[in-house]
């Protein structure tokens, strides 16, 4: 057999297929080995933001059970007989015995917050497989932090705010990452550079670098929202008698809220619409507290305690304790003009309120421009003047064209102390046209009038009530408190050819019967000391 090269070929050619044959196979393992790591690595991943997503949920789950927990002890202690000597489970903060303030996430809890730990809420813990955690709470809010923090996507957030923007999708407006911390009194200068963010205190805040001259310049066209955290804002100073639109704020929008802040030393004085949180309000006012100061503007209409017109949105859960208010017109111990929205648990206790006409212990004037509702609202006035129009509880009650003002769960105490018409315990002046739908319901007047004229009523002075319009009055009281000689009715006086509207006198022993309020809510809304004092709000004991 003979060399070929025709073989020769044959052979290196084999030889190339075999090798190409051995680098696919090679390429081949090589990728696989690839894939199986990648799929190795990604199912890691995978495990490890679970295992994020687990505890993020797990730690939601027991905050909302948390929350809902304090919620149920707060009702406890509002049921309680002994509301005063009621202990709320918990180590307090900053409680005047040594307790040292605790900062979390660059938010220091102190005043108004308790320490829970596993002890405290043992017995829901085991119930709800609460993980033996420690939790900072505030029973007013219902504000619940976790203490040892959440870690998640590796951020580590504290509050229930955080939790629920998170749960949401709502990843990029995380309070925490959006908040704006305010320390010290220089830091409030952002709340005009920033009107639309967010701001939580830190601390107790003291106004006194801003008292100088006209003081503090009120924020425009506020649409953030406004979290005091229980902490106090003292000396706030405001001395603008010319300027309109005054208060820590000069209006705050429909977008923006104010809550869980104490203002303690108020002195503002503005013109028109003049406040201590704000000028105008479209917003939300909850959990504010006033403890002292003035609200003063001479010549100025619309002036509130709190607010000078509230417009539209909510104001509940408030205390407001001042010297004086006064003004022109519209003039009411927290709201100037009620024009609608919602209003209820707010208390007034103020020393002094006087205006020319339109004045009251809770608003100047009550328009409803639409449906609107009061409700659990208390005022206590040692003083309330003016010419006309005048009234423990609303000076002047004006509802037009088809719209609804309900007024329920309501009392005025306190003393009209001069006028020369229109004054009632409760409203000065009521008018109504046709269609328009009043509800008084469940209230009371202890107020002392000292003038008692033609138009000076228990409940009423003058009722210009439209024949046409729905009125109902249920279980309305006031106490008839008179000296030989005196005379007075419900309703001082009724314009001819209008409703008719009836209030039921009691003798002052009466209205500390319990008897006397058998068909009001004497357990979860009303508290009253029988034989001792008139009925009280239960809410107002834990304000």
């Amino acid at each position: 057999m003979g060399f070929s090269l025709k073989n020769v070929f044959k052979k290196d050619e084999e030889t190339l297929v075999v090798d190409r044959r051995n680098q696919a196979i090679k390429w081949l393992i090589m990728f696989s080995v690839v894939l199986i790591l990648m799929i190795i690595v990604v199912v890691f991943l995978k495990s490890l933001n679970n295992k994020d997503e687990n505890r993020r949920v797990a730690i939601t789950r027991d905050i909302r059970a948390m929350q809902h927990y304090i919620e149920n002890i707060k009702n406890e202690a509002l049921r309680s007989d002994n509301v005063a000597d009621f202990e709320y489970p918990g180590y307090p903060l900053e409680s005047g015995d040594g307790a040292e303030a605790i900062t979390l996430n660059g938010e220091e809890y102190r005043y108004g917050y308790y320490v829970l730990n596993p002890e405290n809420y043992k017995d829901i813990a085991s119930t709800l497989n609460l993980s033996n955690e420690y939790y900072i709470v505030n029973y007013d809010t219902l504000d619940v932090v976790n203490y040892a923090g959440i870690k998640y996507k590796k951020e580590m957030y504290y509050t229930i705010d955080d939790l629920v923007a998170i749960d949401e999708g709502r990843l990029k407006e995380i309070p925490s990452k959006n908040t704006i911390i305010i320390r010290k009194a220089d830091d409030m200068k952002y709340l005009a550079q920033y009107p639309y963010a967010n701001f939580k205190l830190a601390g107790n805040i003291d106004m006194t670098p801003y008292s100088t001259g006209a003081g503090w310049e009120p924020v425009a066209n506020f649409s953030g929202k406004f979290n005091g955290r229980g902490y106090t804002i003292s000396n706030l100073t405001i001395q603008r008698p010319t300027e309109a639109y005054v208060g820590l704020f000069k209006e705050v929008t429909d977008k923006g809220s104010v809550q869980n802040v104490i203002f303690e030393n108020a002195n503002v004085t503005g013109e028109n619409y003049t406040g201590v949180v704000a000028g105008t309000m479209n917003g939300s006012v909850r959990n504010v507290v006033i403890t002292s100061g003035n609200v003063i503007a001479g010549n100025g209409s619309e002036v509130g305690g709190l607010v000078g017109s509230h417009q539209i949105g909510t104001i509940s859960n408030c205390r407001v304790t001042l010297n004086k208010i006064s003004g022109r017109n519209n003039v009411g111990g927290a709201i100037g003009i009620y024009n609608s929205g919602t209003v209820e648990k707010v208390i007034v206790d103020c020393s002094s309120i006087s205006a020319l006409e339109f004045v009251g212990g809770f608003a100047g004037s009550a328009v409803a421009t639409s449906t609107s509702y009061m409700n659990e609202c208390g005022t206590s006035v040692g003083s309330i003047s003016a010419r006309s129009s005048i009234g423990g509880l609303i000076g002047k009650v004006e509802m037009m064209s088809d719209n609804q003002l309900n007024i329920s769960n309501c009392y005025a105490k306190g003393t009209i102390s001069g006028g020369e018409q229109n004054m009632g315990g409760l409203v000065g002046y009521i008018y109504t046209t046709t269609g328009t739908k009043l509800n008084l319901i469940n209230s009371y007047a202890t107020v002392n009038l000292l003038n008692k004229i033609a138009t000076s009523g228990g409940c009423v002075g003058l009722s210009n009530i439209i024949t046409g319009s729905e009125i109902k009055i249920s279980e309305v009281f006031w106490e008839k408190n008179l000296v030989v000689g005196e005379v007075l009715n419900g309703v001082g006086a009724v314009t001819t050819g209008t409703f008719q509207i009836n209030f039921t006198d009691k003798t002052p022993a009466e209205m500390r019967y319990r008897s006397t309020f058998a068909n009001w809510d004497l357990v979860k809304v009303w508290g009253l000391d029988e034989r001792v004092d008139t009925p009280y709000l239960r809410f107002e004991k834990n304000i």
